[in-house]
């Protein structure tokens, strides 16, 4: 187009109405205005993804329990705090609302299978660490053996397995078992081989979770094969810690 024809042009869309030049820009420029606006967007949303994402420090699944504002931010905030690790940049991510059960009522069936297949699925992607739980979802993550023996932490930091001893409870591991031929009526009875092992922390002893009111006695396990086990002694040694820093 040459600049005699830009110019009638431009004095044409001048002489248009308001409802002529929205109708004109609707016909010949929509489909770059509207290519412009979702570039715009999504460049707004990965800026704002960029500067808000926080890297997750440590993983918790709480598994029949629920913990309350005042808990959390002892277990969330106030511990990167005292690391003096920026809370703007930086998590613990709690997987929530998750319910195991050997024997689900009807209504909580469902939820009990999902919950089961998130587990699994967040425990061989190696993005679970502990496990906050009632004496349920206890036995069957022991029986699993999902729970780190917690005798091991002896050689990773002695004076930490030391203080937690008090806290310390055994609990049964599948060895070996016919559940798959008991299930198929190949068996008459379920027979299993189990064994103790020292993987879970009674809570119920430290004031931050005796003061929380929980209806049963709450549990901690660390999960068998996390990838962050420092960073796990670390978090227990805050939380026995806490007691100290209480009046």
């Amino acid at each position: 187009m040459n600049p005699k024809e830009k110019a009638a042009n431009k004095q044409a869309f001048r002489q248009m109405s308001p409802a002529e030049k929205l109708d004109y820009i609707r016909t010949y420029y929509w489909g770059p205005i509207l290519l412009g606006v979702i570039a715009l967007v999504i460049l707004i949303t990965s800026l704002h993804r960029h500067f808000t994402k926080k890297d997750q420090i440590l993983y918790t699944a709480l598994l029949n329990v629920v913990i309350g504002d005042e808990l959390e931010k002892t277990l969330h905030e106030d511990y990167l705090l005292s690391r003096q690790i920026n809370p703007q940049k930086n998590e613990i991510l709690f997987y929530r609302n998750l319910y195991l059960s050997n024997d689900p009522s009807a209504q909580n069936h469902e939820m009990a299978y999902a919950s089961k297949l998130k587990m699994f699925a967040v425990i061989n992607g190696k993005k679970l660490d502990f496990a906050l739980m009632n004496k349920e979802a206890y036995d069957i993550l022991s029986q699993s053996d999902y729970l780190l023996d917690l005798t091991e932490l002896s050689g990773q930091d002695e004076d930490l397995f030391r203080n937690l001893k008090p806290y310390l409870t055994e609990n049964s591991v599948i060895i070996e078992d016919n559940a798959i031929e008991y299930n198929l009526s190949e068996a008459d009875t379920y027979q299993a081989v189990t064994k103790e092992k020292l993987n879970g922390i009674d809570l119920s002893g430290i004031s931050i979770f005796r003061d929380a009111c929980f209806p049963e006695t709450v549990y901690m396990g660390i999960i068998a094969n996390t990838p962050r086990i420092q960073e796990c002694c670390e978090y227990l040694e805050y939380i026995l810690s806490t007691d100290q820093r209480r009046p």
